[in-house]
Formats: structure tokens, C-alpha cells, sequence
């Protein structure tokens, strides 16, 4: 009679799936075998903000996705889990290539030289991006394509 001995391929344990946000940060940390001060130096975030983030009890800032999204080297997109947004609308599509991109309403704007307003009311579909827009949002909505 022989023993069956089983022998652990991966070094590290098992990462559980977790398929929120925070779910995704954790992941893609342990991935890159980083601590959360390690991510916290390179991120200048807080281990206590990436700790909440990381348990679903706050939400990230598109700007920190950004900043967080270049440190454990995926993307913005994933770590949002934005890939399930809607995008049926020019609207939709508008919002989701911003948050694809890191940006809140007011950095969005910004670039435009508009007010947050006028991204919400894009956003909402209340309006249409004028022509003189539509160039450089189409520029926004190739992340999309992807």
C-alpha cells in the first residue's frame, strides 16, 4: 500500500476571489507580493485609506485608481471594476472612458475647460458635446475599444 503524498505547487496560498473593488486591490497587491505600506509609499495613499479600500468601506477616487493602477501595474478599468458599466448611450460612454481614464467630473471638465456640470449633463445625456468637443472626447472614448 503506498502513501499518496500531495505537494503544494505555489509558493504563495491561495488568493481568494473577491471580485469587488476591493477585492481586486488586495489581489493585485499579493500579486506583486507588496504590504500595504509598501503600496502606501508608493502610492502616497495611507495604509489606513488602502486598508478600508481594500475591506469595500470607502471608495477610491478615480485619481487614486490612477495612482494605484500604475503601482500594481493593471488597469484602472480593472481595479474599478468598471468593465460592467453600461455604455448604450454616447452618455454612458462618455462616463465610463472618464473613469477608464482616472479622471473625476471636475478633472474631466478641466481638461475641456468646461465646468463639472457640463460633463454631468453629457453624462446624463441632458447634452450633446458640441462639435468643437466631439474630436477630443471621441480621443477619450478609444480607451473603449480595447
Amino acid at each position: 500500500m503506498g502513501i499518496s503524498i500531495h505537494k503544494e505547487t505555489s509558493l504563495s496560498p491561495a488568493i481568494p476571489e473577491d471580485d469587488t473593488p476591493g477585492g481586486r486591490i488586495r489581489r493585485a497587491r499579493l500579486e506583486k507580493n507588496m504590504m500595504l505600506v509598501d503600496l502606501a509609499t508608493t502610492t502616497g495613499l495611507s495604509v489606513v485609506s488602502l486598508r478600508l479600500a481594500e475591506q469595500n468601506k470607502t471608495t477610491v477616487s478615480p485619481p487614486n485608481l490612477r495612482k494605484l493602477s500604475e503601482a500594481l501595474g493593471v488597469s484602472i478599468a480593472y481595479l474599478g471594476c468598471f468593465e460592467n458599466l453600461p455604455e448604450h448611450t454616447l452618455g454612458q460612454r462618455i462616463k465610463k472612458a472618464r473613469l477608464y481614464h482616472g479622471y473625476t467630473k471636475a478633472g474631466f471638465a478641466q481638461i475641456f475647460g468646461l465646468s463639472a456640470r457640463m460633463i454631468l449633463g453629457w453624462e446624463k445625456d441632458e447634452f450633446r458635446p458640441s462639435n468643437r468637443y466631439m474630436p477630443m472626447v471621441k480621443e477619450y472614448l478609444k480607451i473603449l475599444e480595447r
